[in-house]
Order: structure tokens, then C-alpha cells, then sequence
């Protein structure tokens, strides 16, 4: 039987409606509550906060959407190319306001690149851009260049005298509110780009009903409610920002705390000082941000962060390591962190985010990895030589189906098999914009009954290779990335592990372990992206870490590797949300493109 969400189930007929509506109700009954504050460290270093009521909100989301219809009819597509700030979300609600199909993207600039840019906007062929004056030239010439056309740029900063809520407020010129457009559950809210690997973009198309569903469901599995307080940094163009920094808690009527990703990295203490100074209750991050944040929160740091209050850190977008998770309870245990606070989740923009979350904190096991790559479930000792660490994802979330199949055969496997995970509910996509093929090979599957019978309904494969134990879901890693040398399997998330463990003395910044056609055989490859850049004084020498990563490699998974690479910071290629792109470095592997750049002393 799919497993499905235990206990915590929605309240009936919750998932009817759209989050319009729910923004509209806490406007007209909880109106001066706030709804977002944005605190801005590129204006200012000690952090200049601005909010916005939900009255506010919905009041600048009607002049937003009163100023889209300008230029696009209900069905066409918006373009946000914006930094984080609250124009953003205005910009978004705004198109969700007038019935638009909203592309939420990130604002044009050296950090990111054009090139997904431009696919996305060849792919969604927008009516008009939407951004701020500061890029409304820059994201008009990428219009240009990805459409052929001049598109009309609407910079939702001018739309700000809206924010006041006297009867006598300025009026933007041209604008004028308008009561939201009507649209039915099944209406396209936004198109969701996938992170991408070495394949274009697709656009997930999500539904309003898929949007609310989503929000729902990671509201009421956290049991949030008006009181909670979210903290995010999480970029608003990523699935997991949208839904968990923006729709959960405006679906909750919560009060949502924002900084800029580019805030967080370069200095993660303001992360957890806005959690203590607004007594925060909630937040999310991927697995690298515990990282950072051990690595970077000074020992004098912690020493002034009060993080008692925190019920739910949501980890997820990335393999969940458990190394990490105990690294990060153990330095901020003396801030009032504990261990249960964890929520290591699973989640795909083709689900619009969620599909299991953890609801009793981290659950750490211990697997054969032998048996793993041969697709059995052995649990072993924690010290054992061929264990490997893994943290369970949880459980469905409300409303969600889970299964684990043979992909070939469609049929699910034992509980102490791994298989394909597939998903069902109501937050699952429709599809991919403008690609049927695809999508009915990705949301079309059937399960299929031992008499050979097929059953509803229809899932969602994710191409995700997991199990379930103890009721929770593990996850194993991408089929596609599966790699195979001498009739052997193995995991690259496990892989990786191991060299980074090796490695501890160089603080890789990222690891990438993949597999090439050699020939008669594949060959495993490794490539290792350093922290900063090598100095023959402060780090051991090259010959010898390549010798490190074999041994290690060879004693731990049995096989040999073929090619260890060091790469200078920041050259591993990597999707929107920061996941090393395993198949991307393959490929320039083979074309002689992945360089090392460094000395010849390292």
C-alpha cells in the first residue's frame, strides 16, 4: 500500500479556493497584522527594515494587477526579474490578482548569468517583464534579445504610494484598484522553472489549486498559525522560497521575515539573529546552509542568539547529510536549539514543493551500502565499514500519496526493496508548459496491481530512487545519476560523502562524482571544488589529496577512482537553488572543459 500522511490531516475542504481569497480574508479581518517584512543589508549593514500590513498588501497587489492588465490578458505570461524585496511579492500577487500566469525569476545580474534567463523567457514567450527601475533597462534587453520584441517593463517600486491606507492616498498615475479577476481552481497561477541539469528549463505549470494545496499542506504539517513568525532567505524564483518563505504563510495569515540570499551567504549570523530577535518560529534552509552556518557563527556570536523559540527548521532542496544535521544541534544547543527542532523534508517543483516532511525531528539510520546498490535495505551498526548514514525525509504530507515501484514494471516494491519514488495528491503539477511528451511520461504513471489490474490514480515519477523504513521515507538518490562501474552500483550522494570526509582538511566547497564512458568501461570520476584558492603553506599537496580521495574511495565503496579533479571556487556547475550538477560536469569532463586553473605546485 502507498504510504500516506499519518494523523495530520488537512481540515475538510481546505484545499478548495485559491490563496487569493485567503489574502483577501486576513486583509478584511486581520488587516493591520503584518504580512512581510523585508530587512535590506545591501542599503544598509546593520539591516533597514521595511513591511507590509496585510491590508497593505492586498491594497498594492490590486494596483500591481490593475497595471499588468495594461499590457496582458488573463492566461498571458509575466516575467518577474526582481531582486528580493517586497516589490517582488507584490509583483507576484499581483499577477496572481489579474488572472496572469506568473514566471517567478531572479533579477538580471553577473552573479547568476543570462543564459537561463534568456531559455526561460524563450520558452514562456511573456506578454510584459516585471521588475524594478534599478534593472528595468537590463531586463528590457533581455526581453529583446530572448523574444525578438520590445516587451513593456512594469517596475512595481512606482506602485509604493499604494501602500498607505488613508481614505485620501495618493493614486499612482494610471492606475486605479481592481477587485481580483476570477478564475477557477484549475486556472494556470505560475509557471515553476525546474532547476535544469544539462537540459533546458521546463516550466511546471502550477495550478491555483496546486498553489493553495502546497501552502496548505506545509502550513498545517508545521500546525502554523497567525502567531507563528517565518524566517527565510530563501530566493523567491525557487520552489521552496515561493511556497515556504511566501504562499505557507500567507495561506496561515503568519507574519513572514525576509532577507536576500546574497545577505545570507555572505554573513549567515543575520539568518539566526532575525530568527532570535523576532522570537522566530519557524524557517527553512538547504543542507549547505548548516554548513556555512557552523563553519562562519562565531563561538562570541552564539553566545548572543536566543533560538528557543524555533519549533521547525525545514531542511530540504538538497540530500539531507546527517554529519551536518548533528554539527549544527550541537553548536547552537547552548542558543536553545534542540535536536527535534530538525524537519529534514522531500520535495520536487513538480509537486509544487512538498512531499514528505519529518514531524519528531531528524531520524538518523545506518544502511549497507552493498546492498543499497544492489537495491536491498540492510540496516547495520552505525560503525560498521560498509555503513552509510542516511536521514529519513519523513512522511507524506496531507492529502499526499507515496509509493516506491519498480519504474519498469510499475508495480511497488517490498519495504526492504528501494525503487522509484512516485507521488500523488493534490499539489502534484499538471505538466510541463509547452512539452506533452514530457509530461506524459512524468505525470501520466499508473500503478499496476500483482493480477496485472492498474489502479488510480494517476502519479507523478519523480526519478528520485528511495525507500521506506520505520515509516519514513529515505532518499537514495537520482537514477539517472546512478553510477555503474564493473556490474556495481553506487550512489554518488554516498560517494561524495566519503571524499568529503577524507578531505576534511581542505573544507571542500562542493564535490561532484560521476561516472564517463571509458572506452570498454565507465570510469569514476571525482571532482572536488576547493573553498578558496590553494596555498602550497596551508593545505597539503595535491598528489597527496588525490591519493587520499582513492584510498578512501577504494576502502570504503571498493572501486577504483579514474580521475581526481581540483577546481577552483566557484567553477562546479550548479542549478538556481545551489545543487552540484553532476551530469553538467560529466559532459564538460568529456569536452575537456571542467579545468583545474590551478598552479602546478597543487
Amino acid at each position: 500500500m502507498p504510504m500516506s500522511a499519518p494523523g495530520r490531516p488537512a481540515p475538510p475542504g481546505l484545499f478548495g479556493g485559491d490563496l487569493v481569497s485567503l489574502v483577501r480574508r486576513h486583509a478584511d479581518t486581520a488587516g493591520e497584522a503584518p504580512a512581510f517584512t523585508f530587512v535590506d543589508y545591501a542599503s544598509d549593514r546593520r539591516g533597514r527594515s521595511r513591511g507590509l500590513s496585510y491590508r497593505q498588501l492586498d491594497r498594492l497587489a490590486r494596483s500591481a494587477a490593475a497595471e499588468l492588465r495594461r499590457y496582458a490578458e488573463p492566461g498571458d505570461r509575466v516575467a518577474l526579474a526582481a531582486p528580493q524585496g517586497l516589490e517582488y511579492l507584490v509583483g507576484f500577487l499581483g499577477c496572481l490578482y489579474a488572472g496572469l500566469i506568473a514566471v517567478p525569476l531572479h533579477a538580471p545580474d553577473a552573479y547568476h548569468g543570462d543564459d537561463r534567463l534568456l531559455a526561460v523567457l524563450e520558452d514562456c514567450d511573456p506578454a510584459c517583464l516585471l521588475t524594478i527601475g534599478e534593472y528595468a533597462d537590463a531586463t528590457a534587453a533581455l526581453g529583446l534579445r530572448a523574444t525578438g520584441r520590445r516587451l513593456p517593463v512594469v517596475e512595481t517600486d512606482l506602485l509604493w504610494d499604494r501602500a498607505d491606507d488613508d481614505a485620501e492616498a495618493r493614486e499612482t498615475p494610471g492606475t486605479v484598484d481592481v477587485d481580483p479577476v476570477e478564475v477557477g481552481p484549475e486556472a494556470v497561477a505560475y509557471l515553476q522553472y525546474t532547476s535544469g541539469s544539462t537540459r533546458r528549463p521546463r516550466g511546471v505549470v502550477v495550478s491555483h489549486a496546486n498553489l493553495l494545496a502546497a501552502a496548505v499542506q506545509s502550513a498545517v504539517q508545521s500546525q502554523l498559525h497567525s502567531s507563528d513568525v517565518i524566517v527565510s532567505w530563501l530566493p523567491y524564483f525557487h520552489d521552496m522560497g515561493l511556497i515556504t518563505g511566501v504562499a505557507m504563510p500567507l495561506s496561515a495569515g503568519a507574519h513572514a521575515v525576509h532577507l536576500s540570499p546574497m545577505a545570507f551567504v555572505q554573513r549567515p549570523l543575520r539568518w539566526l539573529q532575525l530568527i532570535s530577535d523576532h522570537r522566530a518560529t519557524w524557517t527553512a534552509a538547504p543542507n549547505f546552509a548548516l554548513d556555512l552556518t557552523v563553519r562562519r557563527v562565531s563561538a562570541e556570536q552564539r553566545a548572543g542568539l536566543r533560538l528557543d523559540s524555533l519549533h521547525t527548521l525545514c531542511n530540504g532542496a538538497e540530500q539531507v547529510r546527517s554529519l551536518s544535521v548533528e554539527a549544527f544541534s550541537r553548536a547552537f544547543a547552548p542558543c536553545g536549539f534542540t535536536l527535534s527542532g530538525h524537519a529534514p523534508g522531500y520535495g520536487l517543483a513538480e509537486a509544487t514543493l512538498g512531499v514528505t516532511t519529518a514531524l519528531d525531528g531528524a531520524l538518523v539510520r545506518s544502511f549497507d551500502r552493498d546492498a543499497l546498490a544492489g537495491g536491498r535495505v540492510v540496516p547495520v551498526a552505525p560503525n560498521s565499514p560498509q555503513a552509510w548514514d542516511l536521514v529519513g525525509c519523513g512522511v507524506p504530507m496531507p492529502g499526499v500519496s507515496v509509493a516506491v515501484t519498480d519504474p519498469d514494471t510499475g508495480r511497488e516494491r517490498p519495504m526492504d526493496r528501494t525503487g522509484e519514488i512516485w507521488v500523488s495528491g493534490p499539489n502534484v503539477a499538471r505538466g510541463y508548459w509547452g512539452r506533452p511528451e514530457a509530461s506524459a511520461e512524468s505525470f501520466g504513471a499508473v500503478l499496476t496491481e500483482a493480477g496485472g489490474a492498474r489502479t488510480e490514480p494517476v502519479w507523478l515519477r519523480t526519478g528520485d530512487l528511495g525507500f521506506i523504513h520505520e515509516g519514513q521515507l529515505f532518499l537514495a538518490g537520482r537514477s539517472k545519476e546512478l553510477i555503474v562501474v564493473d556490474g556495481r552500483n553506487h550512489y554518488p550522494a554516498d560517494l561524495e560523502a566519503t571524499v568529503e570526509e577524507a578531505l576534511a582538511a581542505l573544507s571542500p566547497a562542493a564535490t561532484a562524482a560521476f561516472s564517463v564512458d571509458g572506452g570498454s568501461a565507465e570510469r569514476l570520476v571525482v571532482a572536488v571544488e576547493l573553498r578558496r584558492a590553494p596555498h602550497s603553506e596551508s593545505l597539503p599537496a595535491r598528489a597527496e589529496s588525490v591519493a587520499v580521495v582513492r584510498r578512501a574511495v577504494s576502502a570504503q565503496h571498493g572501486v577504483d577512482v579514474a580521475d581526481v579533479l581540483f577546481l577552483r571556487p566557484g567553477t562546479v556547475p550548479r542549478t538556481s537553488s545551489g545543487k552540484v550538477r553532476r551530469r553538467a560536469c560529466a559532459d564538460r569532463y568529456t569536452a575537456g572543459s571542467l579545468h583545474t586553473d590551478l598552479s602546478a605546485d597543487w
